[in-house]
């Protein structure tokens, strides 16, 4: 087994979401290739640090060896000529970097909320993340899927907590709300929700801004 996987193994969150199956939209197009003009980065962006290093690195690569993965990207309905960029965006500016002018894609009809969940995940798949970039992207993929605020599900997080403990009582919590945050923790493949309430959310509370 390799250093990497023994890393990604080690790690508290595991996410085990399988992108292809995450999401039921229908595929346009399982592979061709794109302009990078054509291609826009969405607005709002789960991942904000790409280490320089590592980007010249697989930069290198794909001077050599070319995009081996394609890139996931959707069709802007307001602008023909126009798709937003899904997951791959280290690939992407690696690409950029390396003076490519067109990458491989994968094309999917998408909804703006299904690209951001998709995007959320992918990010979470990352061995680089800290504890608080984490602890961010497991609360805005609950935001998305729950339909509130970050600021929202951090308050039912710590309501399901404190009905747990018995500081409050269960009624105040809807069981479809609460059956949909453990199935989240469950699909995601991370502590569970209990240990991440206690654990972790303290420690970014400050850092938390919400999807737009």
């Amino acid at each position: 087994m390799s250093n990497s996987s023994s890393r990604k193994q080690d790690k508290p969150y595991k996410v085990q979401a399988n992108l292809d199956d995450l999401l039921g939209a229908e595929t346009i197009s399982s592979s061709q290739k794109l302009p990078l003009t054509m291609i826009a980065l969405p607005e709002s962006q789960p991942r904000r640090y790409f280490d320089p290093e590592k980007l010249d690195q697989l930069a290198e690569s794909i001077k050599t060896y070319g995009v081996l993965e394609n890139l996931l990207v959707r069709p802007l309905s307001e602008q023909d000529d126009k798709y937003e960029l899904v997951a791959g965006e280290r690939r992407y500016r690696a690409a950029k970097a390396a003076g490519l002018t067109e990458v491989p894609v994968s094309i999917r009809d998408l909804t703006h909320e299904e690209a951001l969940e998709i995007s959320l995940i992918e990010n979470l798949q990352r061995e680089d993340l800290n504890p608080i970039e984490e602890t961010e992207g497991i609360l805005s993929l609950l935001s998305v899927r729950l339909q509130k605020p970050v600021s929202q599900v951090i308050l039912l997080l710590y309501q399901m907590l404190n009905a747990r403990t018995g500081k409050i009582t269960n009624n105040v919590i809807s069981n479809d709300q609460s059956t949909l945050v453990q199935a989240i923790f469950q699909e995601v493949g991370c502590m569970n929700w209990e240990s991440f309430v206690s654990n972790r959310l303290p420690l970014s509370l400050i850092h938390i801004s919400e999807p737009t």
